[in-house]
């Protein structure tokens, strides 16, 4: 199955000649996992996404994540797409 995660850190930037400044940094990695994947398996690639996010942008006023597995029903069946 294929696994979509995407983690993004925003917030306020301090910038010399503006009012109001702002940042963000946004990854977005795709995973071909197998069904036997476990949610501690896909927290551990998120925690990693999140690491390499924040190792670009310290001290973000959020940062977030999205986990986005896609599936389709056909013929009565779940199928995974990817």
């Amino acid at each position: 199955m294929k696994v979509e995660i995407e983690v993004r850190a925003f917030g306020e930037d301090d910038v010399a000649g503006t009012v109001d400044a702002y940042k963000s940094s946004e990854l977005i990695r795709v995973h071909q996992l197998t069904k036997d994947t476990t949610l501690g398996d896909i927290q551990s690639l998120m925690a990693k996404l999140f690491e390499e996010v924040e190792s670009g942008y310290t001290n973000p006023e959020q940062c977030l994540g999205k986990i986005t597995i896609r599936v389709k029903k056909e013929n009565g069946e779940i199928e995974f797409l990817g």
